[in-house]
């Protein structure tokens, strides 16, 4: 029974993300009058259709919970819809298809305001630990370092020589799950002065995949807020999360950390966990989820809303269109750039998941 809880947990999840994602489209695309002949969440055949007669567009379920679209016209790969050029994608302006282009990322980021908001004007704030050092466990990294209790984290060069000012324990966190085992020079407040130490984490004896170095973060606390408060509240988190994304996008890039990064098995076994800490724990996993595919969306890769955008931007500098087997040409590219990661991010999960 878990695992169908499991994968009903897993669909509902990708549908809500896709389903914001793709509303933003739709609505930014009639806005402007480009044709919709479908809106259509999940991939693969239809399993569920509607379309009234005086409606334009079809709303369909498709039977893979793996994405969704909206067929509009004029689009590359779409075929001749058969309505006046000034209802397409190519026959509206160049800002107008940038707004179509951004609106599935800004609904994203949307929802993950709304969701944030809802959850902190309900259950509170949990104030995050700032990177103090609460306790040192003996024999461990930071102990052998020379790190004691009180000490204030001020600054962290991790091995390929970037620098990051903490502001709380999740930056420290972060850092270790994409360096893994290489060591770090931390620099330290202690009543007034500056002590510099390298500490190179190992892994925890509890989790092979999690590394640390022995310090314990000060207990977090929680904060009751008004929906007023909730807001800018939810924004700064939203903020945090994207910061901590283009990190470790900045990193996976160098090739930094890129078996730390999850695929489909990895947010499968997240979402299998609401089994185990209920609706907080469902809420936060889709505003988290949300503002990551906001983020990866605004990359600059052809098949992204991102790369998209930039080819967009291209053709308003340049005056004129991008040939057409030049624009086809960096769809495949990104198609087979897209597909690559995701084989490499999927056999990362399966290790991942096999014992040894």
């Amino acid at each position: 029974m878990s695992i169908i809880m499991s994968i009903i947990y897993f669909a509902l999840v990708l549908s809500i993300l896709v389903f914001v994602h793709e509303l933003g489209h739709l609505i930014a695309a009639k806005m402007f009058g480009v044709y919709c002949q479908e809106f259509a969440i999940g991939m693969g055949p239809k399993v569920f259709s509607i379309k009234k007669p005086h409606w334009e567009t079809t709303y369909s379920i498709r039977a893979l919970p793996l994405g969704g679209f909206v067929s509009m016209a004029g689009e590359p790969g779409e075929g001749d819809m058969g309505v006046p050029v000034e209802r397409s994608m190519v026959g509206i302006a160049r800002w107008k298809r940038l707004i179509i282009m951004l609106a599935g990322i800004f609904m994203n980021l949307v929802l993950a305001v709304v969701v944030y908001a809802g959850m902190f004007s309900m259950n509170g704030v949990v104030e995050v630990p700032k990177p103090i050092v609460a306790a040192v466990v003996d024999g461990m990294p930071a102990d052998k370092a020379g790190m004691q209790a009180n000490d204030v984290m001020t600054e962290i060069t991790f091995a390929d020589g970037s620098v990051v000012h903490p502001k709380t324990f999740a930056d420290l966190q972060t850092g270790m799950a994409m360096y893994k085992d290489k060591p770090m020079t931390i620099k330290l407040d202690r009543n007034g002065t500056t002590e510099t130490v390298t500490v190179t984490p190992e892994p925890s004896k509890e989790n092979k995949d999690m590394y640390v170095i022995g310090i314990q973060a000060p207990a977090a606390t929680l904060r009751n807020v008004n929906l007023f408060e909730a807001v800018p509240l939810a924004f700064a988190e939203v903020g945090s999360v994207i910061a901590q994304m283009i990190f470790i996008l900045n990193r996976v890039f160098r090739g930094i950390g890129l078996d730390s990064l999850g695929g489909p098995i990895a947010i499968f076994g997240a979402t299998s966990q609401v089994n185990t800490y209920g609706a907080v724990y469902f809420f936060n996993l889709v505003a988290l989820l949300s503002v990551n595919l906001a983020v990866v969306n605004l990359l600059p890769i052809p098949i992204m809303d991102g790369g998209r955008v930039v080819i967009t931007l291209i053709e308003m500098i340049i005056r004129r269109p991008i040939p057409e087997k030049l624009e086809n040409a960096l769809m495949i590219a990104g198609v087979a750039l897209v597909l690559i990661f995701f084989v490499y991010i999927s056999f990362q999960d399966i290790m991942r998941v096999i014992p040894n």
